[in-house]
């Protein structure tokens, strides 16, 4: 938004994203992105499951992960090393969900008191 207001790039407000035409319907794109993120879980599972079993790429064979924790992707998903121990890894999932929750609290602050109107009783 602060790009935009400066006239640096031109893109809808976050929650004006769903007004704006795509390439496909939207029942589309969330049939592609269920199918890409469920892929990913399951293959994270596997991991949980048979540690070690997905660090093999299963289409470029020649590809493969570095040696990591169980469900947990470092290598090159972590490229600047920043939960180098447990205690930063669990620091990470904890203000990851901490952020989801106030993403909702925002969505559920625009949904209810559009244009900074206050909420009537």
């Amino acid at each position: 938004e602060v790009l935009t207001s400066f006239g640096i790039l031109n893109v809808p407000k976050w929650y004006d994203a769903g007004k704006v035409e795509y390439f496909a319907s939207s029942s589309t794109l969330f049939v592609i992105e269920f199918i890409l993120f469920h892929y990913v879980e399951l293959r994270r599972w596997q991991d949980i499951k048979y540690p070690g079993s997905v660090n093999q790429d299963p289409i470029f064979k020649s590809y493969s992960l570095p040696p990591n924790d169980v469900g947990y992707p470092g290598g090159i998903f972590n490229p600047l090393n920043f939960s180098p121990s447990l205690e930063a890894k669990e620091k990470e999932l904890a203000n990851g969900r901490l952020f989801n929750f106030l993403h909702s609290f925002f969505c559920f602050k625009k949904l209810f008191a559009f244009n900074n109107k206050k909420i009537e009783a």
